[in-house]
């Protein structure tokens, strides 16, 4: 393969027909036609000398080389992506650059909209994609914040990273709205219940849930999610505790209506998210305006930190 030309067009459609394992539902998804994705798969298996989909009864299925390659592929059209959006001047109001943030649906619901007026104004053609910030992405950190822009994420998972801190809130614990407990429960009872679970850091516990483990204080786990805003319906109608940021316990106590907010007898320190990314962004000029946005964005919650200020 060595001085062979290189079509990187290809690598779309390479992906597609991997991923897809089929001709015709690869084309459907590039919008080409039978003969162009064929046509493509003929190049492609020229340029590996490997068959890549191989025909099984009415299906198909990858060869080793195509496994290997499925893996490797979408963090290589990450990185392509990412070295034909670099420019030496960005121009927010013209760009059309596409930013990626991986974060829990927490930090999206809360910071999304002060981030969606500041697009509006500033950078109409600008477009944000939020990817969630699961268990595979955060463990695998900081080698996986160069295929996105970055991760919101509270403190205590990443050390040694580049970061600006975006917003704070304190810890409450969620409870059936129906509970027999009382409006201040003690650390003993509510530790003597099943525990709902989020997002598990590399030694499976949550910042908070590790300041428990350091005091001494183990929890039974009854169910786990990725999804904070899941929390809610995971306790409703249980004997289930859960921890949440106070801004998110008590919107879903006014809205979802079937769980309470009580304080948390633990003396946790806050939950403090972050904006984390790669230093190999550091001096992208698209991505230093990003930061800024974002800086410019966290100061509405030092302000405002109950989002007051619409």
């Amino acid at each position: 393969m060595l001085g062979r030309s290189i079509d990187y067009n290809l690598l779309p459609p390479l992906r597609a027909l991997l991923e897809e394992r089929s001709v015709t539902k690869a084309a459907e998804r590039m919008h080409v036609s039978q003969p162009t994705m064929s046509t493509a798969l003929s190049r492609l298996r020229a340029h590996f000398d490997d068959p890549l989909l191989v025909r099984k009864g009415l299906s198909h299925e990858l060869t080793p080389l195509a496994i290997r390659l499925v893996a490797m592929l979408p963090s290589a059209l990450g990185e392509a992506e990412r070295v034909f959006q670099l420019q030496s001047e960005f121009d927010a109001t013209t760009s059309t650059r596409s930013f990626v943030i991986a974060a829990v649906d927490y930090a999206v619901s809360r910071i999304g909209p002060a981030i969606t007026r500041v697009l509006s104004a500033e950078a109409p053609h600008v477009q944000l994609e939020f990817s969630i910030a699961d268990s595979a992405l955060v463990n695998a950190a900081p080698e996986s914040l160069r295929t996105i822009d970055g991760l919101i994420l509270p403190h205590g998972y990443l050390t040694n990273q580049p970061h600006i801190d975006l917003m704070s809130d304190e810890w409450v614990c969620v409870i059936d709205a129906d509970s027999s407990l009382g409006e201040a429960p003690t650390a003993e009872q509510l530790l003597a219940r099943p525990w709902v679970h989020t997002l598990a850091a590399k030694n499976g516990m949550t910042p908070a849930r590790r300041q428990l483990q350091i005091k001494g204080m183990e929890v039974s786990v009854a169910a786990v999610t990725p999804y904070f805003q899941s929390v809610p319906s995971l306790v409703a109608g249980t004997e289930r505790v859960a921890l949440l940021p106070r801004t998110l316990g008590v919107r879903a106590a006014r809205g979802f209506g079937e769980v309470r907010v009580v304080p948390a007898p633990f003396a946790l320190d806050p939950v403090r998210d972050a904006f984390w990314w790669h230093p190999d962004h550091t001096h992208d000029s698209a991505h230093v305006w990003l930061r800024d946005m974002l800086q410019h964005v966290a100061q509405e919650f030092i302000d405002y930190p109950d989002g007051d200020h619409r």
